[in-house]
């Protein structure tokens, strides 16, 4: 058996198939070496689930070793498939902190479910508090959970001077760790006490709710920022206001009627009874960032789903510039935008969310001139919605831990339920190695317009405790232990076997200058004699000096010099209030345009 298996196997080095130099010699020790040298292989060396997936074809050959009955064909197979695993083994080059590793691209946060969270004596605890800088609660500072109260009642907070609510111990653990937090969310049609609108079944008038509104805004931002500090930087001002899928909008579409009406959103539902002329239901929206401005100085984000979708992202960018033209309009001395960020939550699907579609969302809504944040990262495996499979009487199951009858969707059509088994894939630990695939994508892109990204958050640590859990959508086992996905994430170069991206320091009047082309706009902003020009402004104020407010032109990445992003967005930053720019929305270049300066 030992013989024949020993000439299928050098028929495959013949054909160049196998690449291992173990094979040296010709006789019948020579695939012996094979399996000696993969044994003698350090599994910790390479990311879990490639090891698992050549561990599981070494053991196939081990066994047929054994086996009296083996065909030449099973034997080619078996070599074929041994060689491939061998080849796509990856070496790990985990983070030893998230935070820190992207601490010159944005921040990198996580959610906070309950007490003990960032306790440094639980696991998971300590790596929360090692991985990441930012937190947003799960579920503690949504409207339902902070305040109570039926439809005509005055309704009542549960934060006030000297409360420990949770949400009071998320912030006072955030404060003395040096973490920030994102509030989430002030206004949303979901998990809010009928006390501020009336709810869908409701008859409070516009006014009623915009007063309430008003109160919940102020009692709520005020209590944060009065008794912890600078620690609340950013809110979702208003959740999910759009409906749930709109892949495309035909030629002059108008965002209002793509919102949810008064059947889902007791917001929407108010605002349209007593309405005067010239004002509509979706005016709830800007009447919420207009009190948030008001009582706090955080930066203000509208949050939703399907921001991959080109439509959806679409209408939002829409949404967004109307409403800060307006707010310019009605608030002149402000030099602030009113809504000033996106939120993308990006609860992501393996097989319906490409990386390409997340990069299109991005460059719409970067086309309102506002900066983003990807708000509720997660990656499912299995076909939207719910087709995730059972996996065990318990309802999950790690990865590493399915086989091919673990790995069929619960739910959908056929082909919904197939779809792994359609492609090929036969375990867990293949479907594990593509997600940490895709997130290594993401991440690239997240990369490459870090310029614009404050911030990416991650909706859970690890798959057991997350909201998806049958799923898998997370960088962590049930264990705790870290998934392929960990390992993308902490370089997803590597992960990927690409090149990163390395812009080169150039001065302050050049990076205007590629703004400058990036958004179609020439140096130029007045006309005539007098006439001023941005580049020269920029290079007036930049001086003799490698600085640009404060900002220096490069940072050293190991051996290489490279630009300093926070010195480009400097530039970007006094070109895009220079008062030559008016009413211009000026967009961010990503990365790739400082290098190669093509869109």
């Amino acid at each position: 058996m030992k013989k024949l298996f020993f000439i299928c196997l050098m028929a495959a080095l013949l054909a160049g198939t196998f690449t291992m130099q173990a094979l040296a010699n010709t006789d019948d020790t020579a695939l012996q070496t094979v399996i000696d040298e993969f044994e003698a292989l350090d599994e910790n060396v390479y990311t879990p689930a490639t090891y698992r997936l050549a561990k599981m074809e070494y053991d196939k050959v081990k066994e047929l070793m054994e086996s009296q009955n083996a065909t030449p064909d099973e034997i080619n197979d078996a070599i074929n498939a041994f060689n491939k695993r061998i080849a796509a083994l990856r070496v790990r080059n985990g983070s030893e902190s998230l935070w820190k590793t992207y601490e010159d691209y944005f921040e990198i946060g996580n959610i906070y479910s309950s007490r003990g969270n960032l306790d440094p004596s639980n696991t998971r605890g300590l790596l929360t508090s090692t991985h990441f800088n930012a937190l947003t609660a799960e579920n503690h500072m949504k409207p339902s959970l902070l305040s109570s109260g039926d439809a005509g009642q005055e309704g009542t907070f549960n934060i006030y001077e000297g409360s420990n609510h949770i949400s009071d111990q998320l912030v006072r653990e955030a404060q003395e760790n040096g973490i920030v937090v994102h509030g989430h969310v002030l206004v949303w049609h979901s998990q809010s006490p009928n006390w501020v609108n009336g709810g869908t079944s409701g008859n409070y008038t516009r006014e009623k709710a915009r007063e309430n509104m008003e109160r919940y805004i102020k009692t709520v931002v005020e209590h944060f920022d009065t008794n912890y500090p600078g620690v609340v930087t950013t809110w979702d001002v208003v959740n999910e206001a759009f409906i749930d899928e709109v892949p495309s909008i035909p030629e002059g579409a108008n965002w209002k009627d793509y919102l949810r009406e008064g059947n889902q959103s007791g917001w929407y539902k108010s605002y349209s009874n007593g309405m005067v002329e010239g004002e509509d239901p979706s005016d709830y929206i800007y009447d919420a960032f207009v009190f948030a401005r008001k009582y706090t100085d955080a930066k203000l984000f509208y949050n939703d789903f399907n921001m991959y979708e080109d439509g959806k992202s679409k209408l939002t960018a829409m949404m967004v510039k109307e409403l800060n033209k307006r707010y310019k309009n009605e608030y002149p001395n402000d030099p602030r935008q009113l809504i000033e960020g996106v939120g993308m939550q990006s609860h992501n699907y393996i097989m319906d969310t490409p990386p390409s579609s997340v990069e299109n969302g991005i460059l719409n809504l970067l086309d309102a001139g506002v900066d983003l944040i990807i708000s509720e990262l997660d990656l499912f495996g299995w076909f939207p919605w719910n087709a995730e499979p059972t996996g065990s009487s318990s309802g999950y199951m790690d990865l590493r831990d399915r086989g091919i009858e673990h790995i069929i969707g619960a739910t959908g059509t056929e082909e919904q339920r197939n779809y792994w088994i359609d492609r090929g894939i036969t375990n867990g630990s293949e479907i594990e190695v593509i997600q940490a695939e895709v997130y290594a994508e993401y991440f690239r892109i997240y990369k490459n317009y870090a310029a614009s990204i404050d911030r990416v958050t991650f909706w859970g640590l690890n798959d057991s405790q997350s909201w998806r859990r049958g799923h898998n959508p997370l960088l962590w086992n049930s264990d705790f232990s870290p998934k392929d996905a960990f390992y993308a994430v902490s370089d997803p170069e590597g992960y990927l076997g690409v090149d990163p991206y390395y812009v080169k320091p150039v001065p302050a009047s050049k990076v205007a200058e590629i703004i400058l082309d990036y958004n179609d706009m020439k140096p130029a902003y007045r006309n005539g004699r007098n006439g001023g020009n941005f580049i020269s402004d920029v290079a007036r104020l930049m001086g003799p000096k490698t600085y640009f407010n404060n900002e220096p032109h490069s940072i050293k990445a190991e051996e290489l010099e490279l630009s300093n992003r926070a010195y480009r967005k400097a530039v970007f930053n006094f070109l895009k209030s220079h008062p030559g720019m008016e009413d211009k929305i000026l967009i961010m270049p990503p990365d790739t345009f400082f290098i190669n300066s093509k869109k």
